[in-house]
This record gives structure tokens, sequence and C-alpha cells, in this order.
């Protein structure tokens, strides 16, 4: 079932946007405006995103009516140049049995005519914690964000599509957490899926935890798969944010290989700095080898971010460097 790569993206960006201007009808009160520009090169034969630089401004954390609002502008000199502009809102209500309910949107508009959205709901029923997200986009993440070459938010399709998403969480004991999520997309190729699960043994060792893991991608068309099976640990540190790691046996067309990941933060002084590495030789979903890192400190009135992210995988090597300042400022009512 074919879908028009961009229509569905800009459909739901519209809708967001027709929401977004109703919405922004009171006044509001800003927690922090930060001004931002990056730099992204790649020698991927299908690059996510066009080199170049990006210079942006945002406002982070605005109170409209009760609920948080961000907004940012920014322009991307790559790929001939074009302008993005990204809004997002998140809002808390109760529902009924349901009781609170925390709703989330975001869109992206760019100038050359591609555009995503998410819209997402999620709470608490009985003892199981749920959430559902739809999404549309004419492109893959980096695009919008070059910052997401790091991650495995969303799959690389080359093309938009639409998606959708379930996520669960429930206690059936004390010291046991069960977690699923399973993903499912349209686009142009085909249908694909996705799904991670993972179960968390708390405070197995000492204060730390351990957890068994699986993941599993099926590509459009079911043209391919792979799958994996690992265990983890988050040692918890006070102070100071957790060390996690997971190594991992998978299977894919490109055989059967193990691989690994690890995050952590360290305070350092001033300066917070965060690391997440992955090295997934056998996932089709996103590019295998995958790095991000971050660095944030005071400067004068405000605060200072320096972001990496970089990727690695059957198309080549590309990365995006970020630097941002953020200021706290109050909006007139």
């Amino acid at each position: 079932m074919a879908v028009p790569p961009r229509r569905p993206a800009l459909m739901m960006a519209a809708l967001a946007v027709a929401a977004a201007a109703s919405f922004l009808g009171g006044a509001a009160r800003a927690q922090t405006v930060s001004f931002g520009v990056s730099a992204t090169r790649t020698d991927a034969a299908s690059p996510p995103a066009p080199a170049g630089e990006r210079f942006s401004i945002a406002v982070a954390g605005a109170r409209v009516r009760g609920s948080r609002v961000d907004l940012s502008l920014a322009y991307d000199t790559g790929g001939g140049g074009a302008a993005q502009l990204d809004f997002g809102v998140q809002a808390n209500d109760t529902f009924g049995p349901v009781g609170n309910v925390i709703g989330e949107g975001r869109v992206s508009l760019r100038t050359d005519a591609q555009a995503q959205g998410d819209l997402g709901v999620r709470g608490v029923l009985g003892p199981v914690a749920l959430g559902v997200r739809l999404s549309a986009f004419s492109a893959d993440p980096a695009l919008f964000d070059p910052l997401a070459i790091g991650g495995d938010a969303r799959p690389d399709f080359g093309s938009g599509g639409f998606g959708t998403s379930v996520s669960a969480s429930g206690r059936p004991g004390r010291t046991v957490v069960l977690e699923a999520n399973p993903e499912l997309y349209v686009v142009p190729a085909g249908v694909a899926a996705r799904a991670t699960a993972r179960i968390r043994f708390l405070r197995a060792l000492g204060n730390n935890e351990l957890s068994v893991r699986a993941l599993g991608y099926l590509a459009p068309h079911a043209s391919a798969l792979d799958v994996a099976l690992g265990v983890g640990v988050d040692v918890k540190r006070r102070g100071a944010p957790d060390l996690t790691g997971a190594v991992y046996l998978g299977w894919s067309p490109r055989g059967l290989r193990p691989g690994a990941t690890a995050s952590f933060g360290q305070q350092l002084g001033p300066v917070t700095t965060s690391v997440a590495l992955a090295a997934e030789p056998y996932r089709l979903d996103v590019p295998p080898y995958r790095a991000s890192v971050g660095l944030d400190f005071p400067f004068g009135p405000g605060d200072a971010h320096v972001d990496g992210a970089g990727a690695m995988g059957p198309g080549g090597l590309s990365g995006s460097l970020g630097a941002r300042y953020s200021l706290p400022v109050t909006l007139p009512e």
C-alpha cells in the first residue's frame, strides 16, 4: 500500500498548527530562551540530512493556560537552505478512572515542504502505566534534528509515512518491572514493525538493577528481520547519573553478531557530561554504530550546552556538532 511521502505529515502539521494558534491565545511565562548553532558533516552515499550549518532560537518551558509550550525557529544552510519551525505542547488533565493523563504533541514544519508531527497520551490504568503515540513524517528524523543520528527514536526509512507505538509498564512484584514497546509503521515500501521488551530486577545487586532485554525489527514487506537478546545492568550512584550498560547477541542477514550499549554521565566541577554509545552490528532499522555526547556548564547569567552525535553504517559516516546558550527569562503576561 503506497503512502504519499509528504502528505501525511503535512496534514498532521496543519492540524497541529491550527490547534496551536487557538491554544496560544493567552499570555505566557517562559523559563528559558536559547540560541544555538550546529554543523553537520556526512560521508554517506545517502545522507540523513544535507551537510551544512543550522542556526536556531528557541523558547522552552513557557506556561500557557497551565500547559507547557516549546517553540523554536531554525535555518539550515545545507541543501539550498530551509527554515524550520518547531512547536511542542504538553498538558495534564484528569480523565475518569484513569486519573491524571498527560497529553503531548509536537510538529516540525520546513520551507522545503518537509514536515513531521506526533501526538501522544500517557497515564496509569490500574497497575499498568500506558502510553500511545501517533506520528506522521515525510523524512527521516535527522533532517529535522541533526543530533538524531546518534539515537534510535524512529527507524530510518528514507521516505515518509505513518507510525504508531504503545508503551506499557507494570510491576508483577515489588522488585520486578515488565516493560514493552511495540511499534508499527506504514511507508511506501510496505508495513514495518519494531518492538523492545525488558524485564527489570530492582535491587538485584545491592541498590543496582539487572535486566533481561529483547528487541526486534521487521523491515517493510517483511524483506529482512533482526532480533537480539541481551542482559543489562544499571548502577545507581548517589548524587550522580546512573551508569547503564548492556550486552547483546543479535541475528540479522548480516549474521550472528555480539553487540553492546552504554550510557553514563558525570559531574566534573561545574561541568555536567553525558555519553551514550551503541555498537549493534545486527541492527537494520538504524545505523549500527552510534554515539552522542553532551556538555553543560554555567556561563554568565545562563548555561552553555555543547552536543555532538555520530553514526556509522552501510551508507557511510555522518556526524553533527552543536552549541547552544540558554538564558532564563520571563515573558510579560
